[in-house]
């Protein structure tokens, strides 16, 4: 009895994976013991390794044979997504405080069936015709929530095909999130994925010297398409430097151009509640190309009152390029406690706007990042980051249809008053990160928001805020993001 309960054990123990393991070699081991005892014969222990290894091979054949039968574009293929449960509040002096619960799910692939050819694409959660929001709410009876194809991009990487170093040179075109290199979201909201193409070239990688990393981005994006009339465009460059004055001393540092052209037809088509020639009975006709999902609060132009008073906006007031700069510098260990901090700063400049045509943020952050910590993007279970920024953005300093969704003005106001748009603000925002489980952030962020100019602060029409004073907004956020 005891020799065959040894047999057993063997067999059970050599399974695993149904390869040679260390398992295979603790059970060997176990075997000469007994071998040695005299519990066993040798014939019984070479029987029953020899029944092992014939299984082991019986399963590899197995497994080589369904292998064989799965397609091999599938190993380009990797699958990626998160998920992020938010309870957001909103609070101001003498207004009924709002709660709300929001979800955002994307899920995509990336494919990459050679070094020199790569794609993907995403699909998101949230309102079509909102380009820097994927937000849900919960809301509507349990209803069906909308799914949208977010991204979907092809990137070319080309290299020893003709002749050059490969990683040095690549080119994308589709749909595609911000390659820019940012230190907040004062210029481009998060989740903005714009159209178009753009390239990157790298003209410095090491790991030695002050100059550890130089490269240059350059950027084509179509904002519309325009059958009639030139469509509007945003074309730039930007220069990124990454630096180091000593192994736990970092320095970053980039610099762009983002030029605009032809931006007034997307305000009249877009933003303006009204269109066409004034009728003298009736007045403007309705817009039916209105967005009314698209965040404004820049300067524009309005046309005469018709007969029933109404206004259609016939264009922004300045045009917008946009010099920006944007920095961080790192420390692995200021404190002497183990912890990397840092500093960041962002600086945005509208050269074709005469006035009120400054912003920018600037902030600090201390935790396991370890970079970035306007973001506090974190990687182990049991990290944390800590951060704070300041921003001051002046009403046409940059185009709000595509900066931070999240700093919008007196959201609360029940008469419909309501500055939707990141800019003409000041806002304090402050961020804890911690990751409890793997792949599980834990995130809670509160922005205190006042107008800039509460005599500049405008409603998407483009008309005064009727309510007097500059009371503070504090919005608060508490997400759980699960990514894979």
């Amino acid at each position: 009895m005891m020799k065959g309960i040894f047999k057993a054990a063997v067999c059970a123990g050599l399974v695993g994976a149904g390869l040679w393991t260390p398992r295979m070699s603790a059970a060997k081991d176990l075997g000469d013991v007994l071998l040695k005892k005299g519990l066993i014969t040798e014939d019984e222990l070479k029987q029953a390794r020899e029944e092992e290894k014939q299984k082991a091979a019986a399963d590899e054949s197995r497994r080589d044979a369904i292998t064989a039968k799965i397609p091999k574009w599938l190993d380009a293929i990797t699958p990626f997504g998160d998920i992020r449960i938010r309870d957001e509040g909103f609070y101001e002096n003498d207004v009924d405080a709002r709660n709300r619960e929001r979800f955002r799910a994307r899920i995509g692939l990336n494919i990459n069936p050679s070094d020199e050819v790569s794609g993907g694409f995403r699909l998101a959660t949230g309102d079509s015709n909102d380009p820097i929001s994927t937000n849900q709410s919960f809301s509507n009876t349990f209803t069906r929530k909308s799914i949208n194809l977010d991204q979907a991009y092809i990137t070319l990487k080309p290299g020893k095909t003709i002749g050059l170093e490969p990683g040095w040179f690549s080119i994308t075109g589709g749909k595609f999130g911000v390659n820019a290199y940012r230190t907040s979201e004062l210029v481009w909201d998060d989740d903005l994925s714009p159209e178009g193409g753009t390239e990157t070239i790298n003209l410095v990688d090491q790991r030695e010297h002050f100059v550890r990393g130089l490269k240059v981005n350059l950027f084509q994006w179509v904002v519309d398409e325009i059958s009639n009339a030139r469509d509007p465009w945003m074309v730039g460059g930007q220069v990124v430097a990454d630096t180091a004055f000593s192994e736990s001393t970092k320095w970053t540092i980039a610099f762009a151009d983002y030029n605009y052209n032809d931006l007034n037809t997307v305000a009249t088509k877009f933003l303006s509640p009204y269109s066409g020639n004034a009728d003298p009975t009736n007045g403007y006709a309705a817009n039916s190309s209105q967005n009314t999902s698209l965040a404004n609060s820049n300067t524009v132009n309005l046309s005469g009152k018709d007969v029933k008073g109404h206004q259609k906006i016939t264009g922004f007031a300045s045009g917008f390029n946009i010099v920006n700069a944007n920095t961080e510098l790192n420390f692995a260990d200021p404190f002497r406690a183990g912890i990397p901090a840092g500093i960041f700063g962002d600086l945005a400049y509208n050269t074709q706007a005469d006035t009120k045509n400054t912003g920018f943020y600037v902030g600090a952050g201390i935790g396991k990042a370890g970079k970035d910590w306007y973001h506090n993007s974190l990687k182990n279970q049991g990290d944390w980051g800590l951060s704070y920024a300041y921003g001051w953005v002046e009403k046409d300093a940059v185009l709000s249809l595509f900066s931070y969704s999240d700093i919008d003005y007196l959201r609360l106001q029940s008469s419909g008053a309501t500055q939707k748009g990141s800019s003409n603000v000041i806002a304090h925002i402050v961020r804890l990160d911690y990751v409890l489980f793997p792949n599980l952030q834990l995130t809670a962020k509160a922005h205190f928001i006042n107008a800039l100019d509460r005599d500049d602060a405008t409603t998407t029409v483009g008309q005064p805020l009727s309510r007097a004073g500059n009371s503070t907004l504090v919005r608060t956020q508490f997400d759980a993001v699960l990514k894979f």
